[in-house]
């Protein structure tokens, strides 16, 4: 819909010439007031005053105002969120650094029972060897002992040999001094070898005490270790009984290292996973502090108005009177917000005082836009006509 010109009731053109596009017309408050109430009368005629822009731009302060609570709100969502989740991270932390402790603790008492155990498994080895070397050099003092023992009988069966071949004359005095002589010598050896005995079996029995020592000592660190296993989180292997071997022991050092490792890992993640955590609700919360402190953002009421104007709520099968909605802007605003209108296809009609905006609709290329004046200001209603009077 199209009008070439205003009408009022008895017939009289009121404006003549409408622009197709834009019609900027010089006209004085009481004019504008008879041409907007034929207006507002109109089929597929829109009215717009000053007043319908204030509306509008109070709609959007409230839109935008409700943007900023909502906005608001879904941040605070978004600190309870992080309150939580650090709750959660600091719990998880606690448990990780814990679960760290108790595997470093159980690697270290282990590492030192274990420890003890081989010292002492080693020390009564070396005690029973030591024993056994004892044993090993009583027998050998007794054999020869028993050898010079040996002899002295043989020197005896000799000399009554003699004695039994020469009768009542007697033993030879050579022979005689030869026995004493050889007495001499096997009594002195036999005193040696029983000295040497002695000293052997007095060895023996230190060394058996010392084993024996040994022995118990193994075997109180043995009962230290299976005491100190029981506190371990994981509880004791299934050795069996006896003083387990060295690689079994090694074994299970070496699986307590690795869950101390693993651990350790897992408590270094948490903590990191804390931290940032931490950071994101620090962050969220200066977010909503800023939020809060900022209020709703300053309403640009041109571009608003902008928005408005090019919004689907006008067509192109409009009219639209505008009563000097757009004084507010200026010049410069109006005649932006007025080509917007007829952006939207619709035939605008801006009814104003304003020399700046005449000239400047004076000044739009023909295909454009145009200006005109109201004709008559008689107190009657006018009506519009698109094709001729209606």
């Amino acid at each position: 819909m199209h009008l070439e010109e205003v009408r009022d009731t008895g017939g009289a053109v009121l404006i003549r010439g409408l622009h197709p596009a834009i019609t900027v017309v010089a006209a004085k408050p009481e004019a504008r007031a008879l041409v907007t109430s034929a207006a507002a009368r109109t089929k597929n005629c829109t009215v717009l005053r000053s007043t319908d822009l204030d509306e509008e731009l109070k709609r959007a302060a409230i839109w935008v105002a409700n943007q900023h609570q909502a906005a608001v709100e879904s941040q605070r969502e978004k600190v309870a969120q992080a309150e939580h989740d650090i709750q959660e991270a600091i719990a998880a932390n606690t448990r990780a650094a814990r679960e760290a402790a108790v595997a470093t603790t159980d690697a270290s008492r282990f590492h030192d029972l274990a420890t003890r155990l081989s010292a002492a498994d080693e020390a009564f080895e070396a005690a029973v060897h030591a024993e056994a070397e004892a044993a090993r050099s009583l027998t050998a003092a007794l054999g020869e002992l028993e050898r010079i023992l040996g002899q002295r009988h043989t020197a005896t069966a000799s000399l009554e040999q003699a004695r039994n071949g020469r009768g009542k004359r007697g033993v030879p005095e050579a022979v005689v001094q030869q026995a004493l002589a050889l007495q001499a010598a096997l009594a002195k050896a036999e005193a040696e070898r029983r000295d040497a005995v002695q000293q052997a079996d007095e060895d023996l029995q230190a060394a058996r005490a010392t084993a024996q020592q040994a022995s118990e000592a193994l075997s109180q660190t043995h009962q230290a270790l299976l005491a100190g296993m029981e506190t371990l989180s994981g509880g004791p292997p299934p050795w069996g009984d006896g003083v387990p071997l060295p690689g079994l022991l090694d074994d299970f050092r070496d699986r307590l290292a690795q869950a101390q490792a693993t651990a350790e890992e897992a408590a270094a993640e948490a903590k990191g996973v804390e931290h940032a955590t931490r950071a994101r609700l620090e962050q969220a919360q200066r977010d909503l502090d800023a939020m809060v402190s900022a209020g709703p953002p300053v309403l640009d009421h041109l571009d608003t108005a902008g928005r408005w104007v090019g919004s689907d709520l006008f067509t192109s099968d409009e009219v639209v009177f505008a009563d000097d909605a757009f004084s507010r802007f200026g010049p410069d605003g109006a005649t932006t917000l007025v080509k917007a209108l007829a952006g939207r296809g619709c035939q605008v009609v801006y009814l104003t005082e304003d020399p700046d905006l005449l000239s400047w609709a004076i000044s739009l290329p023909h295909d454009e836009g145009a200006v005109s004046t109201v004709s008559s200001t008689r107190d009657q209603k006018p009506v519009l006509v698109g094709d001729g009077p209606r």
